[in-house]
């Protein structure tokens, strides 16, 4: 498969030369001191000027990707999963509160592995408790990202907007205890 990119000064953005090669051929390329290789879209790659916007929507969809891949660390990300975790974790916290009167979905797993319903809301909760500040990092970063993107005025912003260290989101703090 074509690799399109472009070549850039990091401290301007300014656009050096576009070239194409086999996937793989930007990050190997030996580039000056000051210069960097950004991936394109193909789309972008004959506009002239370089269409930034393109690039930025490509970017874009490549930040809810890796926003995605990341999620799929710690739960089953696909809609109708999502959808009755939503479901599961309603039912847990009216059952926490005293309201056992709906309880579809936790009564149906509660049979089926053997648990109580109350103890099974308890776990519901716990995991949902544990999932939310992990799950609002990964989106204040994706979303951090994309407003940068959306603002970048040249290749080199783009390129510092869309660099997101996942690792420092979900574990802050561990590349610094990594590399102590």
């Amino acid at each position: 498969m074509t690799e399109y990119y472009v070549v850039y000064d990091i401290e301007t953005g300014a656009e050096g030369h576009r070239a194409q090669g086999p996937e793989g051929a930007a990050m190997v390329q030996t580039l000056p001191e000051g210069k960097a290789a950004m991936i394109i879209p193909f789309a972008a790659f004959y506009t002239s000027p370089l269409d930034l916007d393109i690039i930025k929507v490509s970017y874009a969809a490549s930040i809810d990707a890796d926003a995605d891949k990341v999620r799929s660390m710690f739960i089953t990300n696909t809609p109708g999963q999502m959808a009755t975790y939503l479901q599961k974790e309603a039912e847990a916290r009216r059952v926490l509160a005293g309201d056992t009167s709906d309880t579809v979905f936790l009564s149906a797993e509660a049979a089926a592995i053997g648990v109580s319903v109350a103890d099974l809301a308890a776990e519901v909760v716990a995991q949902a408790d544990q999932w939310r500040p992990l799950g609002a990092a990964i989106e204040a970063a994706r979303r951090k990202a994309k407003v940068a993107v959306a603002n970048a005025t040249n290749l080199a912003e783009l390129a510092a907007a869309a660099k997101i260290d996942w690792q420092e989101v979900v574990a802050p703090g561990s590349a610094e205890t990594a590399s102590a």
